[in-house]
Formats: C-alpha cells, structure tokens, sequence
C-alpha cells in the first residue's frame, strides 16, 4: 500500500469528525461529562472560552487530522492494510494508549487539574477516563474505534 500524505490528512479530519460526533452524543446523553476540546485547551489557558476555541482547533486540526491522521496512514503503509479490521486494530491500541497511560498521567501534568495558575478547575479523568463518568472508559474506547475504522476505509479508498 502506498503511503499519501493528502489522502491521509483527508481520512484523518473525516474520522476526526465522526469521533467527535460520537463523543458529543455520549455528552448529550449523559453518559460522560468528558470535554475534550476544554481539556486540550485549557493546557494552554485558563480562559474557559478562549480554551474551547484553542482546544478544538488542537484537536481537530493538529491531533485528529494531522498527528493521527499520518500515524495511522503510515500504519497502514507499513503493515500493507487499510481494512475495516486494521482500523479496530489500530483504534483500539490508539483507544487503550490514552485511556491506561494518558489520562491518569493528565491528573499530575495538567494545568486545570492540578489547580496551579489562573482560570477554570478541571476534574482529573483517571485510569480510562472514569472520573468523567462511568461510561467514559466504553465511550472512550468506542471513539476510537470509530477513527480507526473510518480512516482506515477513506484512506483505503483514496489510494
């Protein structure tokens, strides 16, 4: 399988989008409280407002798009596959990476959650996310998934 950067830019905002929408839904329905473009941002300012805007753009531009985006096309590349199933795959580890080691480390290195500097307070999600609700660790995991899935198959489909 080739390795495209335009494809790969591509299939990660699309799989970026229906993540998000996932995640929003997840909200709507109370089934977490997790805000990941409040968290993101507010690493960056304690200004609720400004860190909402700063931390979608992180999100869907920087993380979903371009950072994962290209790590999982070149996954793909590497392993030959951009199926339906390297998609979970690579979700799936993509989904337990952040869940088991990046989120209870946030608690220690996060701004908001550790109540230094100015501005709004944040809660510390802890192992899976689970501080947010206890349907975050599912919610968190199926998200994943999701983006794994759909960029597996766009980009599949675009080169």
């Amino acid at each position: 399988m080739e390795f495209a950067v335009g494809p790969a830019l591509l299939a990660g905002l699309v799989g970026t989008v229906a993540m998000t929408a996932a995640m929003m839904m997840g909200r709507a329905m109370g089934m977490t409280s997790m805000d990941i473009a409040l968290i993101t941002g507010g690493m960056m300012t304690g200004d609720e407002r400004r860190a909402r805007t700063v931390g979608t753009v992180i999100h869907f531009v920087v993380m979903g798009t371009v950072v994962f985006g290209l790590i999982y096309a070149a996954v793909f590349h590497w392993t030959g596959s951009a199926s339906w199933l390297a998609g979970l795959v690579v979700g799936l580890i993509h989904g337990l990476a952040v869940g088991v080691i990046a989120m209870p480390m946030m608690g220690e290195v996060h701004p908001r959650m550790r109540g230094s500097g100015d501005g709004f307070r944040l809660g510390a999600p802890g192992f899976m996310g689970i501080g947010y609700g206890k349907g975050t660790p599912m919610g968190l995991l199926v998200g994943h998934l999701i983006y794994g899935v759909v960029v597996a198959l766009l980009y599949a489909a675009l080169v």
